[in-house]
């Protein structure tokens, strides 16, 4: 006979950012949060004043034992939530989720969490919990930083960091923001030679316009890379982009929008699967971690990526 499944801890706290794009007003949080006290769930809402502040009251709250804490905001709060647990242990319990209030929100597209914050709370009893890997990246010797989704390196960070010099654009204009600094680093971003080195297999990328590295299938919750990710698989998607002239590079930019890159021959897209990745360009290239920068690479401190297998447990949404 199995052994039963251990009661579930139904105790919660709301870590909400009041600056997120689309921050939601706490009554109505408090709303969606007496619903669940109406269940039998013990269930506080916070506030966190930065990325730091959110972190910190992560760790506290899961060395304290809570069943479950949600990020009300974008994918830097909940990656804020992330930290704090990780830095908590290995053998905690609690499990992270999310009332969607960010900009993108790609990773509540990814679980399919919805954005209704009623709907989004009822997945503490409701929804799906699973344990997932994280990544976790460093340029030359500074500070490892978890992310959830994506670390990249080249065209797409120099997009975020655009983004990130204009924060009031982002903040009206949402993913829109996005979009003319796209455009422009598409038609003027120049290549670069790279070294990628995979498992300890290293090759050339002699016209690199971006590097991908993923816990996840799509890029920006929009692109289709590949259908054969797991999150639970010890195993991160290594995704280079190569390419000089303008029209292969919108080639490029059509066949991630339109299809599952990996499942055609297209020119100047390659896949690996690693554990652990070390990329080292030429020249000085930004990098992003789930479309925040991180910082810039270069030749004396090149970007190393690792996986954390099964770090950390995430509350997903049904059919995800």
């Amino acid at each position: 006979m199995l052994p039963a499944d251990p009661p579930l801890n139904r105790t919660a706290v709301v870590i909400a950012n009041p600056h997120a794009r689309r921050a939601i007003e706490l009554d109505m949080l408090d709303d969606a949060a007496n619903a669940m006290r109406a269940r039998g769930w013990c269930v506080d809402i916070e506030v966190a004043h930065n990325g730091s502040d959110a972190r910190a009251r992560a760790e506290r709250h899961a060395r304290a034992g809570i069943g479950a804490l949600l990020a009300c905001g974008g994918d830097g709060t909940l990656r804020s939530l992330l930290d704090g647990v990780r830095a908590a242990g290995d053998d905690t319990p609690t499990a992270i989720g999310q009332v969607p209030a960010g900009t993108a929100n790609v990773w509540a597209a990814e679980a399919r969490i919805p954005h209704d914050p009623a709907r989004a709370l009822a997945l503490l009893e409701h929804g799906d919990r699973r344990r997932i890997d994280l990544g976790v990246a460093r340029i030359g010797e500074g500070d490892a930083v978890r992310f959830l989704l994506v670390c990249g390196i080249g065209m797409d960070a120099a997009v975020v960091e655009a983004v990130e010099r204009h924060p009031r654009w982002k903040r009206r204009l949402g993913r829109a923001a996005f979009g003319l600094p796209a455009l422009a680093a598409l038609v003027r971003w120049p290549a670069a030679d790279a070294r990628v080195e995979c498992d300890g297999v290293e090759e050339h990328a002699s016209q690199l316009l971006l590097a991908l590295t993923s816990n996840t299938g799509r890029y920006g919750g929009v692109a289709a890379l590949t259908q054969h990710t797991a999150f639970d698989d010890g195993l991160l998607e290594v995704t280079t982009f190569e390419g000089t002239s303008l029209a292969s590079r919108g080639a490029l930019v059509l066949q991630a929008l339109r299809s599952h890159l990996d499942e055609r021959a297209v020119h100047g897209v390659s896949h690996r699967q690693a554990a652990r990745v070390t990329i080292t360009p030429s020249c000085t290239l930004p990098v992003e971690v789930d479309g925040e920068s991180l910082g810039r690479c270069g030749p004396d401190a090149p970007l190393h990526i690792e996986v954390e297998p099964r770090a950390v447990t995430m509350i997903f949404g049904a059919g995800s």
